[in-house]
């Protein structure tokens, strides 16, 4: 039999892939499983969180986090070669928890506008390894998680503003369309979100030179 050699360039990914797989099977088990969060009570809507998408964000960090040493050897080697690897690391990055989430969609049930839980974790996993680069992807992804909550209190506190946020929040019966805004904005901007990370790590080698060095500074 064959022997089979892993490129060490490849090995990153694997925290990126159990963190996805790890995400999916902990979001099966807490399918319809929500964070409430209201600040203010009637009439105001309470805005719920599912933990599967809080989930996944995790993963979007893990993942970033686990391929950050193998970018650091990139970026000393530099050129064009580098840049490209860079960019399909943060393409592949973003596209499992999004994947991910796609698991844990026929435990909803039959909420409504479901697919608004895949841009929503789309969006805020493009968020991550956006940042990613400039703060690090542990802080990144804590940032992400705070933007969340700091979103659902917004829309609690004030009347209608959910419908015009593009990231949903559930509710009672699934989840919200933001229908102040134009049709097909919310896929757009996730969309968009996602390229943008994907440019930012291509610019960046996948990490600046003050994370690049701060990081070596704690080894």
């Amino acid at each position: 039999m064959a022997n089979v050699i892993a490129r060490p360039s490849l090995l990153p990914m694997a925290g990126a892939l159990v963190a996805a797989a790890v995400a999916a099977l902990l979001g099966l088990a807490a399918a319809g499983v929500v964070v409430p969060v209201a600040v203010v009570g009637w009439p105001n809507e309470e805005q719920r969180v599912p933990v599967a998408e809080l989930l996944c964000v995790c993963a979007a960090s893990v993942g970033a986090w686990s391929n950050r040493p193998r970018l650091w050897v990139w970026e000393r080697l530099g050129g064009a070669r580098t840049r490209l690897r860079a960019a399909a690391v943060a393409a592949l990055g973003v596209s499992l928890p999004a994947l991910t989430v796609l698991a844990v969609l026929p435990a909803a049930g039959q909420a409504e506008h479901r697919w608004l839980m895949v841009t929503n974790v789309l969006l805020s996993a493009s968020v991550v390894y956006l940042l990613a680069p400039v703060l690090g992807p542990v802080v990144s992804g804590l940032a992400v998680l705070a933007g969340v909550f700091a979103g659902a209190v917004a829309c609690n506190a004030v009347r209608g503003l959910h419908r015009a946020v593009p990231y949903a929040y559930a509710g009672s019966d699934g989840w919200t369309v933001p229908d102040l805004l134009p049709p097909g904005a919310v896929p757009a901007l996730a969309a968009a979100a996602a390229l943008t990370a994907v440019g930012v790590h291509a610019a960046t080698r996948g990490t600046t030179a003050r994370v690049h060095l701060s990081a070596e500074a704690e080894r």
